[in-house]
């Protein structure tokens, strides 16, 4: 069963009028409103959905996102999942400032994240105490009086802070700010949170848990792949996070397996992203199998034996062959063309002409399949004599 996800984005704009940035914002339904029950639950849920659901190229363009996170979400390493050098981590309000956390925050820092200080008011003796831990300081700036304004901006660059103005929400508010000195500006004078939506096929709970039982017993890549191969959602995401600014170097090294992809992205950035699954978005977990689901694996497991049976010493062309599969239809869900779907994947460009042009053997592996899921059997059979007759005449074998 499809589910539609929700996440909003506001623009975060400096001096010059030009957008930098993106505060990403929890969203459960297609209102523009937030219902936050659980701050941590929110933030591991937009965490969850950009990465793995939108694509964080999708959501950013090419600027950088402002998250919301509680300080739990700062102490478990899910942040680790996230390109740090896109991301701009904001303390939320009512966080306890204590010594604890601005060690956690030097550590986010050295890693290449940046850290902002949330709706703040005024410069505290706690906040002053703070300020080395963080790079970005958001003022809420209705609530500051008018003539402590220019003092507050001035306190924050005199410890080297960029100052954001949020809640910004008209001419006079941004004149205002821009006097005083803010860096950057936020608020629905420039734009109110822009809602985006996309459908998606759940992961399953059952397969997802064992993915990282694996990872957790180190249990070695043959047992790891066996299991990705059956969680195609999981995988999808997993090349998402293949795709990440933070892996370039793997950009030019197109993927043709699961092995490849969990090489790309790591153990324990795959185990991290389990765990935000299973504990930060168990909603979208289902035991249940959607029917697309069920046939994308079909066809990754006929297009696999098919492989097999026509170069029985290529392991490379058979996991080629069914994450074909696996992807040729991995686009419905997000509600979006395969065109568009495939232009920010670091896929083999052998597998992305299969899908996209049926080019190739393993194009015609893939048109054999979908001539067989329509119980065109004639069609099927000319198109395996394409690959010789041998082949042709043991198709009847491979369908299971």
């Amino acid at each position: 069963m499809k589910a539609e996800v929700f996440v909003a984005r506001q623009p975060i704009l400096d001096r010059n009028g030009v957008t930098v940035a993106q505060e990403l914002l929890f969203r459960e339904t297609g209102k523009d409103a937030a219902q936050v029950q659980d701050d941590y639950a929110a933030t591991a849920a937009v965490v969850e959905r950009t990465v793995g659901v939108f694509g964080i190229e999708h959501v950013l363009g090419h600027g950088d996102g402002f998250l919301n996170c509680t300080g739990d979400f700062l102490h478990f390493g899910s942040v680790d999942v996230l390109p740090a050098a896109r991301f701009v981590l904001e303390i939320l309000e009512g966080t306890a400032l204590t010594a604890e956390l601005g060690e956690r925050c030097d550590e986010l820092r050295h890693a290449g994240f940046r850290i902002a200080l949330d709706h703040v008011r005024s410069i505290s003796s706690q906040t002053e105490r703070f300020l080395p831990h963080v790079d970005i300081v958001k003022l809420d700036w209705p609530y500051i009086a008018t003539d402590e304004r220019s003092h507050v901006v001035e306190d924050c660059r005199r410890h080297g802070k960029r100052v954001l103005a949020q809640k910004v929400e008209d001419r006079t508010d941004h004149a205002a700010a821009m006097l005083a000195g803010c860096d950057l500006f936020q608020g629905f004078y420039f734009a109110r949170p822009q809602l985006l939506t996309a459908s998606r096929t759940p992961s399953r709970f059952a397969a997802v848990f064992r993915v990282l039982e694996l990872l957790r017993e180190d249990a070695g890549s043959g047992p790891l792949e066996e299991a990705l191969k059956h969680a195609p959602a999981l995988v999808i995401q997993l090349l998402r996070l293949a795709n990440n600014a933070s892996q370039r170097r793997w950009r030019h090294a197109p993927i043709t397996s699961i092995g490849q992809a969990v090489a790309a992205v790591g153990s324990k950035t795959l185990m991290l992203w389990c765990c935000l699954l299973l504990y930060g978005n168990p909603a979208d977990l289902q035991f249940g199998r959607s029917p697309l689901a069920q046939l994308v694996e079909q066809r990754a497991n006929f297009m696999e034996r098919a492989a097999t049976e026509l170069a029985p010493e290529d392991d490379g062309f058979h996991e080629a062959a069914w994450l074909a599969g696996l992807l040729s239809l991995a686009y419905v869900p997000c509600g979006v063309t395969a065109e568009v779907f495939f232009a920010d994947m670091p896929i083999d460009a052998v597998i992305q002409q299969a899908i996209l042009g049926h080019e190739g053997v393993l194009g015609t592996l893939l048109a054999i399949a979908e001539h067989l899921e329509q119980g065109q059997f004639d069609a099927a059979y000319q198109q395996a004599g394409a690959l010789g007759t041998e082949f042709a005449v043991k198709l009847p074998g491979l369908v299971l």
